[in-house]
Formats: structure tokens, C-alpha cells, sequence
């Protein structure tokens, strides 16, 4: 898998390079016990470490040298935590995904088309990880495609029990293995003719629909909880970030869980 810029020799100093991440898969009862052992990371303080802990389990978002990370990792275990000092080679990092906005789903192959309109098929076993989550909307009405292409953009009711507001939507993240481009897209900027006659006046129905067909084509990917949520129609809290990348980080963590870390490009 791709890297950020990572260095791949140690610095003139000597010094080891900065090359490792932390993954904490576990929260305490006690945060304030985690707040002050994130807090102790060098440039840390108590308010981000407090700010962290919320966003745990995952990854923490900022690169170490080896035995920093092995430090930091061993520290949160001593509190009764599962962590880890991982390779940032080894952990998914999906900041450069492939947009798409049409997608096909064949008896044989997964058709998709990106937004340069260049078509791809995938044979379902490339399939690793599904995710869902509903975020804010980062496109304007004006913006939308026409309702031949996204029907039912003006959302609706999207669970039951929950209405989704007018400003947020439902983005995916479909992980390939190896040496295949991790795909994303959204409920809003999707064309669904390939719905047919199921095609309803709901882009979050035809949305739900999709991801359906995803899921029953690749049974060996694994389903995030919050796609699971969504397709479940559970209360939206279940399904929903508070942005685009809370929701990318999650899904990088669950691939992680996953065992399909080693086989992500970003």
C-alpha cells in the first residue's frame, strides 16, 4: 500500500525515522487514566488528548519512530488495554481514494466508473471491506445531479424512527486488495439506473439498495458495524460521523480489524 511521505532512512542524525503508528483497540472505564498517558506524548497536552480519547478505538493520528510508538503502545497497555506499535506501511490510509459515481453489479464482476468516466471491473473476491456512514454533505442542491441520475436527492426519511437532515448523506468506502485502488462515493453524487425498476424517488432508498447488492455479491468482505446499522435501519446514531474524516478513519480502523491491511493501496 501506498505511504505519506514517509522516510525510508534514518536521518543524518541518526535518529530513527519517523515511520511507525499506534492502533488502540480498546477504551477505559476511566478516561482520565488514557487522557494523561496520550497527554505525555511529546507536543501533547491535556485538551487534544481529551479530544483523542473520544475518537478512540483507532488509530492515532500522527506518525513515530519505532520506539516512541513501541513506548506509547506499551504505556496504554499497562492500563489494561490491547495497543499496538505498527509499520505505517501496515496500517490503511485512505486520504486518496477513487471517487466514483456509477456502479454496476454483475453475476461475475463489480462494473465501476470513476469520475473521469474511465470503466473498471473487479471480480467480487477483490472486495475486502464495505463501510457506510452517514456524514454532513459537503455538495449543494445546485450542485446535485439531476434526478434522472441521484433520484430523491432532497432526503427523506432514511430510518426508521430517524430523519436524516437535509444537510447530511450516506458516503461508502469499498476496499480492493492488493494492488487495487480503494473506491468511495456518496448517496447524492451517484447515478442508480442500474437499479432499473427498483429505482425509487429516494436516493437513500436506492443508496440502501446498493449496498445490499454489494454486500449479497461479496459474502467473504467484511461489513463494517455502521454499514450493518444502516442497512439494519438502526437509529442513526449508530451510522453517523460528525465529518467526512471521522468516518475515513473509522473505516481505515476497521480494515485493520479486519485482516485485509497489508492488501489496501490508498
Amino acid at each position: 500500500m501506498s505511504t505519506n511521505a514517509l522516510k525510508s532512512d534514518k536521518s543524518k542524525s541518526g535518529a530513527d525515522p519517523v515511520s511507525h503508528r499506534v492502533v488502540v483497540f480498546g477504551v477505559h472505564d476511566d478516561s482520565s487514566t488514557l487522557e494523561k498517558v496520550l497527554a505525555s506524548i511529546p507536543g501533547g497536552d491535556r485538551p487534544s488528548a481529551k479530544h483523542l480519547v473520544r475518537t478512540l478505538p483507532g488509530i492515532i493520528p500522527r506518525m513515530f519512530d519505532r520506539n516512541g510508538a513501541a513506548a506509547i503502545a506499551r504505556d496504554i497497555r499497562n492500563l489494561g488495554l490491547h495497543a499496538a506499535a505498527l509499520p505505517a506501511t501496515e496500517v490503511p490510509d485512505f486520504s486518496h481514494s477513487e471517487k466514483t459515481h456509477h456502479l454496476r453489479a454483475f453475476d461475475d464482476s463489480l462494473e465501476v466508473m470513476n469520475m473521469a468516466d474511465e470503466v473498471t471491473l473487479w471480480p467480487w473476491d477483490a472486495v475486502t471491506v464495505i463501510s457506510v456512514g452517514v456524514v454532513p454533505t459537503t455538495v449543494s442542491a445546485r450542485q446535485r445531479p439531476s434526478p434522472a441520475l441521484a433520484q430523491g436527492t432532497a432526503h427523506r426519511r432514511w430510518n426508521t424512527g430517524s430523519t436524516i437532515a437535509p444537510k447530511s448523506r450516506a458516503e461508502a468506502f469499498v476496499v480492493l486488495t492488493v494492488d487495487r485502488p480503494v473506491l468511495t462515493f456518496a448517496s447524492d453524487e451517484m447515478n442508480y439506473e442500474f437499479l432499473g425498476s427498483r429505482m425509487t424517488g429516494s436516493s437513500s432508498a436506492n443508496f440502501r439498495k446498493l449496498i445490499k447488492d454489494l454486500i449479497s455479491h461479496a459474502p467473504g468482505a467484511w461489513v463494517t458495524p455502521s454499514t450493518r446499522a444502516f442497512v439494519d435501519r438502526s437509529p442513526i446514531r449508530h451510522c453517523e460521523f460528525r465529518s467526512h474524516d471521522d468516518f475515513r478513519k473509522y473505516t481505515e480502523f476497521q480494515t485493520l480489524l479486519s485482516g485485509h491491511s497489508t492488501n489496501v493501496r490508498s
